[in-house]
């Protein structure tokens, strides 16, 4: 769902949670999730493979020594799929059900074998000003990584695909840990033109009221800083998720 300070001004980022009740690990999908679509890149040192799956058990190479397997989840439509997929990785029933939630909270949780990250992507509407957001989230296993994209057509992973298939740096030779960090930096890096693009409003709102202030300029003012509040809602969590990740990484997350 698109979050937009001028679609509406009293507009609250509200972040889902599980109805009180409900049987833990339970998927409520959304109605307009997208079907969900997995792409799986496994790579090593000397080699590096893409294949479209149509079923999670097909990721043959998840427990090959020196192998790296990263799959890709993009949409959240497909409960059967997904179900899947958390059997083939062993996932705790309340990861999937956090990866579904959406839009969640960024937050990071340990369990005993992998960890998840829940984070929100922030981009530029299509069409007039304001701000959208995106649900990413990562499991992060030995030697896996799992990502989950509600938006798969807002992607800002291809540089990191790149880097495996050519090889370039070191991702090659490192583990899923640092996959993560690498995937989690363009999510940091689509927040700049974001805010590139409010500073250029801003610029413009401040001409005009040295210029010619008119009563429309004030609600103007008032719509910006509703708006860098709601984008604050995304990213300020997210900072908190990091540290945490620094400070409490355990013996999934490297140095």
């Amino acid at each position: 769902p698109e979050h937009s300070w001028e679609e509406d001004d009293d507009e609250i980022i509200e972040f889902n949670y599980t109805e009180p009740g409900a049987l833990p690990g339970t998927l409520n999908i959304p109605d307009d999730a997208l079907p969900t679509e997995l792409v799986l890149i496994d790579y090593g040192p000397d080699v590096a493979h893409t294949t479209r799956l149509a079923n999670p058990s097909d990721c043959r190479n998840v427990a090959k020594p020196g192998i790296m397997t990263w799959l890709d989840a993009r949409g959240l439509g497909s409960a059967q799929v997904l179900k899947q997929l958390g059997h083939t990785f062993k996932l705790h029933p309340l990861v999937l059900e956090d990866v579904v939630n959406v839009p969640h909270r960024p937050k990071v949780d340990f369990y005993e074998n992998h960890v998840l990250i829940i984070m929100q992507m922030v981009r530029t509407k299509e069409s007039g000003s304001g701000v959208a957001g995106e649900q990413v989230s990562f499991v992060i296993g030995k030697e896996f990584l799992v990502t989950f994209q509600e938006e798969p057509q807002w992607d800002s992973f291809e540089p990191v695909r790149d880097r495996i298939r050519r090889g370039v740096g070191t991702i090659r030779s490192k583990g899923a840990d640092y996959l993560a960090y690498a995937l989690l930096d363009t999510i940091v890096d689509s927040f700049f033109p974001v805010l590139e693009a409010i500073g250029e409003e801003l610029e413009d709102l401040e001409d005009e009221v040295v210029e010619c202030p008119t009563r429309a300029t004030i609600e103007k003012i008032h719509r910006l800083r509703r708006g860098l509040m709601k984008l604050r809602r995304y990213i300020w969590p997210q900072r908190n998720v990091i540290n945490s990740l620094i400070r409490d990484g355990g013996e999934l997350i490297s140095a």
